[in-house]
């Protein structure tokens, strides 16, 4: 107590000078605290900067290592290729017949391959293509002018047509036949596409009375003009349009005269050289608004016709719609617009059944119109997965010349081994050298891949289908070729280097390992059966599609097909309307027949084999429905003595003749399939038949003819009547004529040509072939893929051959000491040849089935491609194992035949 109270009593006398000494020892410790500070601060500095100076010279390190790695892996692959290269010098067979093949298989992949990215997998070159929405049917321009202002899920609406043929004229000089195409004038603003030079069409442009302007192709503008900007303003003539397609319920206009004055369109801009146009297949050279289609096809009044269908629509959706939301309300406006167009008034039952069929009205049009899509997707993939399996038995041959190269160099990979190379760094000298076979076989595979689109082209764009496709070469065509290279080189190029590399060395030293050389010979076999197998699949697919087309080319048509022409003429444009029509064309036909070597003359409207169709609803007397579409039925109209002329028999009745005129009685006559249904077990002759078209025409029957086809050979008969070219029931605007002839068809074409042009020079011909011709071109894509089936069966045989050769003749060589040995001990030539030639039966044995049991897959795949057969037809089996084990006998006879000769005294003393 004592101690506290000195204490307090000290404060309270010296109590302030304590304060100032403790504030003197703090002041003290702070100026010590920030000297410590500083000090640490610079020894922090310090320190950072000489980590930084050692990381620096870490990173120096590292970056000098990496470079020196780089530098060394770029060293050790050139050493790779220089030795690649100079090993494929020393031995020029090997690398020829390593690359031809390579080169085959990919060149094939590539051609094919860029046909299915130009007409399946490549989008539209226009403004976001995945918004874009293409209508399968057609609809008059009244249709599409109510659908594109009524509709609810479309931005806007475009409407197209293509003329069949125009021919083009600037400054008086020909620019021969181009592709123009009509179209609205917010075309190139729906899409859109941004010319490379002026502007494109606009809505002012689209209207009756502006002046006649055009936006023309890039490649018209390049070899017509040649790229000079002063193009603009120039103006382009028209001649020789014509739309084609179905003609039912088209009408010539009123007062048609024929063209005098050919039409006159001023050149305004340039297309980008990327846009084709709209639909795939065709590559438009003109695009000219759709208000000048009465100009450019004088005679029809198309524009304001109701029942012509003929435009073809496409929209770009809403933001937020999509073509599953879409479909039900535009089939609801399409309901509406029909019933308002004076169409026919459907049942309840014909509105479900239509209205089921608009449900599927809408197509995606992000690759434009489907029709060539629809009409090459499936053969196109099959192409491609023919050619994919020719490329395999490519990698396969070259797999095998590769292992056998490789076991002849065990020697050298030996003594590479003992001075101590490791056997990852002799993998990658033959990955090495698989790789560079792969390259080069790639770019000469892509050399022959343009040669081959050449090819292809010419035969898929005959006459008749005239396909046009924008082929340029592009990234995915060289994606697609280095892709298909160097898994190619990986596929063939890894198991050789690692089977190469895998021998024993101390054996391999002293040239003694037949255990190694059994096993390689059985991979090499195995190989062997695996092309076998594909080359089978291969060749039951060859049999199959030549088959069909066989099949096809022998179909009977119901009339004699041989010595008959047909000749399509346009009469509306020449001028020619109402009965006047018929007229003239009936003395047409009787100038036609006054010629040498003509027999016959008839006429129709659709023709034979010609792409149009017309139909409509029938109503028989005393013919009660089961449904709505047993009123359905197609129909043509024709000339006197038509089944006379054509050679289709008369069954029942008479043929028409020059007395079924206008103001005649009406009178039709009906295939046998249309009897059948309607007048079962009963005699037609003399019933009626009421039509449905404006006029409610009654038709009496007065003849049955034979069931013919006209327009598929894959179709079965239809129910079908002819009704008078005199006395037409829809509104006639072409004319076929079937001429027949005592010979050569090609013999009469030139004097036909000169009397048409000497009974009217407006009256133009716009085809003039052999009816066969015309069969052939309907079945076009059939002859096609078979052609193209074979030649790659072919190929894929060959392959196999080369591939049986080699392995049989590397076989015989290594089993030198075993043959002499058989034949020192009694064995004879015959045997010893037999057992190299039974071992070639094993092998086509168990590829044979492996292949048969691949081919039963693909036989499902290529079933709807098939005609007249099944696709697991036994006669085509059978048939493609008998090819295959004969091209195998001949490619295993010289091997068999070397074996035979074989001295066994030297084959000992070798041994």
């Amino acid at each position: 107590m004592f101690t506290r109270l000195r204490s307090k009593l000290r404060y309270l006398v010296h109590g302030r000078r304590i304060d100032d000494d403790v504030a003197r020892e703090l002041d003290f410790h702070r100026d010590m605290l920030v000297e410590d500070e500083e000090r640490l601060g610079r020894t922090h500095e310090a320190a950072m900067l000489n980590a930084r100076r050692r990381m620096g010279n870490t990173t120096l390190m590292v970056e000098s290592a990496r470079e020196a790695w780089i530098v060394a892996w770029f060293d050790a692959l050139v050493r790779d290729v220089r030795y690649a290269l100079r090993s494929f010098a020393r031995y020029p067979a090997f690398t020829s017949v390593a690359l031809l093949t390579l080169a085959l298989g990919i060149g094939a992949n590539a051609a094919i391959f860029r046909l299915v990215d130009t007409v399946l997998l490549r989008a539209l070159p226009v403004r976001h293509p995945e918004h874009l929405v293409a209508l399968r049917a057609n609809a008059s321009y009244w249709f599409f002018e109510q659908l594109r202002d009524r509709n609810t899920v479309f931005t806007d609406v475009i409407g197209v047509r293509t003329l069949v043929s125009a021919t083009l004229t600037s400054d008086n000089q020909p620019l021969g036949a181009t592709k123009t195409e009509l179209v609205t004038g917010n075309y190139f603003d729906v899409l859109g596409v941004t010319p490379v030079l002026g502007r494109p069409l606009m809505k002012t442009d689209d209207v009756v009375g502006a002046p006649p302007v055009a936006v023309i192709g890039y490649g018209l503008w390049q070899r017509a003009f040649g790229g000079s900007p002063s193009v603009l303003g120039r103006t382009i003539r028209v001649s020789d349009g014509a739309i084609g397609g179905n003609t039912s319920g088209f009408e010539p206009a009123p007062p048609a005269a024929s063209r005098s004055v050919e039409p006159v369109l001023t050149i305004v801009g340039v297309a980008p050289p990327e846009f084709f146009g709209e639909t795939v297949g065709s590559i438009i050279d003109v695009w000219t608004p759709i208000s000048m289609q009465p100009v450019l096809t004088s005679g029809r009044a198309w524009l304001t016709r109701r029942t012509a269908s003929w435009v073809n629509i496409m929209g770009r959706l809403k933001p937020g719609m999509t073509i599953e939301t879409a479909r039900t309300p535009m089939s609801d406006l399409w309901l509406q617009i029909r019933a308002e167009s004076g169409a026919s008034t459907l049942s309840a039952e014909q509105r479900r059944a239509f209205y089921a069929r608009l449900q599927q009205l809408l197509d995606p049009g992000e690759k434009g119109f489907g029709q060539l899509r629809r009409r090459f997707s499936q053969p196109l993939l099959v192409l491609m997965t023919v050619v994919t399996l020719v490329l395999l038995i490519a990698c396969l041959n070259v797999a095998n010349l590769l292992l056998a190269r490789a076991a002849a160099r065990r020697q050298e990979i030996a003594m590479r081994l003992s001075l101590g190379a490791s056997r990852g760094r002799l993998i990658r000298q033959l990955l090495t050298e698989g790789l560079l076979l792969a390259g080069a076989g790639g770019l000469l595979g892509l050399g022959l891949s343009i040669v081959g689109e050449q090819l292809l082209m010419r035969m898929v764009s005959d006459e008749a289908n005239r396909i046009t496709l924008p082929l340029a070469p592009d990234w995915r065509i060289l994606a697609f070729t280095a892709g298909v290279s160097i898994a190619s080189g990986l596929v063939f190029g890894l198991v050789p280097a690692r089977r190469g590399t895998r021998d024993q060395l101390q054996e391999t030293l002293k040239g003694f390992s037949r255990g190694a050389i059994g096993s390689r010979g059985r991979g090499a076999k195995a190989l062997v059966s695996i092309q076998i197998a594909i080359s089978l699949v291969l060749l039951i697919a060859c049999g199959l599609f030549v088959r069909t087309l066989v099949n096809l080319e022998s179909e009977p048509v119901g009339y004699d097909r041989t010595n008959l022409i047909l000749a399509h003429m346009d009469p509306v444009t020449a001028g020619y309307k109402g009965d006047d029509l018929g007229r003239r064309v009936l003395d047409l036909s009787h100038r036609l027949a006054a010629l040498p070597r003509v027999k016959s003359v008839t006429f129709s409207e659709n023709g034979l084999f010609s792409d149009t169709e017309s139909g409509t609803q029938v109503y028989p007397d005393g013919f009660k429905p089961a449904t709505d579409d047993d009123r359905d039925a197609r129909f043509d109209q024709a000339g006197p003595g038509y089944f006379t002329g054509t050679g289709i028999p008369i069954v029942l009745g008479r043929d028409f003749s020059e007395r079924d005129a206008a103001g005649a009685p009406p009178v039709t006559v009906i295939n046998e399939t249309m009897a059948k249904f309607y007048f079962p077990n009963q005699n037609p002759i003399g019933r009626h038949i009421r039509v449905e078209d404006p006029t409610k025409r009654v038709l009496e029957i007065v003849g049955v003819a034979h069931d013919a086809q006209d327009h598929d050979l894959r179709d079965k008969p239809v129910r079908r009547f002819y009704v008078s070219y005199l006395q037409p029931i829809d509104g006639i605007t072409t004319v076929n004529f079937e001429i027949r002839t005592d010979g050569p068809p090609g013999s009469v074409f030139e004097s036909i040509r000169q009397e048409t042009q000497h009974f009217d020079p407006k009256l133009p011909i716009q085809s003039l072939k052999p009816a066969q011709a015309l069969i052939d071109d309907s079945i076009a894509t059939e002859r096609i893929v078979a052609q193209l089936a074979t030649l790659f069966g072919v190929l894929a045989l060959l392959l196999a051959a080369i591939g049986l050769y080699g392995v049989m003749s590397y076989s015989v060589a290594r089993r030198t000491g075993e043959i002499g040995v058989r034949m020192a001990l009694g064995a004879s030539q015959r045997s010893v040849a037999s057992m190299i030639l039974s071992e070639i039966v094993v092998l086509v044995t168990i590829g044979s089935a492996l292949g048969a049991a691949g081919a039963l897959g693909l036989g499902r795949f290529v079933e709807t491609l098939m005609f007249g057969l099944a696709p697991r037809d036994p006669l085509t089996l059978a048939a493609a194992i008998a090819v295959l084990l004969i091209v195998a006998l001949v490619a295993g006879y010289l091997p068999a035949r070397r074996a035979a000769r074989i001295d066994p005294i030297a084959a000992l003393r070798t041994e």
